[in-house]
């Protein structure tokens, strides 16, 4: 299997987030909470956010960022790859081969294509 980009592995997760397991959307989730709590140092709403369930303590969760998101991002989507082949479109414009913003994009946002 090719290498995959950080732009294709923002595009899987970004529109076939629904192919993530269970333990990949919470550490998804768990991530985008921490960067909504970082400006504020209120300790009862990080208490809310870990009742919640969108913080988690957990380390097996925990265990997916540790290496950070750019690279919890590259496993999730490679992960993704190899057990979904046939469901993941990858949207390319046919006059620049770059990657088109959606799945159901039809101009390009890089040379401005259109192939309506």
């Amino acid at each position: 299997m090719e290498d995959i980009t950080i732009e294709k592995a923002d595009y899987i997760v970004a529109h076939y987030a629904h192919l993530m397991n269970l333990e990949e959307r919470k550490a998804l989730r768990h991530h985008i909470s921490t960067l909504k709590l970082d400006e504020t140092k209120d300790v009862r709403l990080t208490r809310v956010y870990l009742k919640t369930g969108w913080l988690s303590d957990d380390p097996l969760i925990l265990n997916y960022l540790s290496e950070g998101y750019i690279q919890f991002t590259l496993n999730c989507a490679e992960r993704i790859l190899k057990d979904n082949p046939d469901e993941v479109f990858f949207n390319l414009c046919p006059v620049c081969k770059k990657l088109a913003r959606t799945p159901f994009a039809k101009q390009c946002r890089w040379c401005g294509h259109d192939w309506h």
